[in-house]
């Protein structure tokens, strides 16, 4: 029985043996398999982190991109209300004018004009007296009728009119008067 037992305990031995090198294969296994696992899930994690710095960076870009934008439509908005102040200023001016002053103005607009398109003027009824001098002595003649301007004239030739009141040259050079206005204040 002695020699059944020493067998027996190699067996057991022998048996205990392989499962501890089997146990330590597999626990290399599992190790060798976590750190692949763990390698990996830094990766994709440092990846992940790259793209959502990447996504934050292009989110903040628009977000400055958009405020810039919006300060330049500001500021875009303000020279516009500025220049439309001075149009607007400029025109109060011009009808404001002292009479010998305004008298001069329209006799200069009237002194460009080619009398081969008509020499009869139109007025407002407040103008009549202080441009029928001036309209005359420039070799045109005063209508009888007047008109709702505020200020300058309009010519007329038969049935055509052309249209000298501030307001419509305003109207038709405004491009340009903002133009130069704009140099000038900006």
């Amino acid at each position: 029985m002695n020699d059944g037992k020493i067998i027996i305990d190699k067996i057991i031995e022998k048996a205990e043996s392989e499962a501890k090198a089997v146990k330590d294969k597999a626990n290399l296994e599992v190790e060798a398999i976590l750190k692949a696992a763990e390698e990996k899930a830094r990766r994709e994690s440092e990846a992940l982190k790259k793209d959502a710095e990447a996504e934050a960076e292009r989110i903040k870009a628009k977000a400055i991109s958009g405020a810039e934008l919006q300060g330049k439509i500001a500021v875009l908005e303000q020279k516009q209300a500025i220049l439309e102040e001075v149009i607007a200023e400029a025109k109060k001016r011009l009808e404001t004018l002292p009479d010998a002053q305004y008298a001069e103005t329209v006799g200069t607009m009237l002194a460009k004009i080619d009398k081969s398109i008509g020499t009869e003027i139109i007025v407002a009824k407040q103008d009549r007296e202080r441009l029928s001098s001036v309209i005359q002595e420039k070799g045109f003649v005063l209508s009888e009728q007047s008109r709702e301007i505020d200020g300058g004239f309009i010519l007329k030739n038969g049935d055509i009119e052309y249209n000298y009141s501030f307001e419509s040259i305003i109207g038709v050079e405004q491009e340009e008067i903002r133009q130069i206005a704009a140099k000038i204040l900006f």
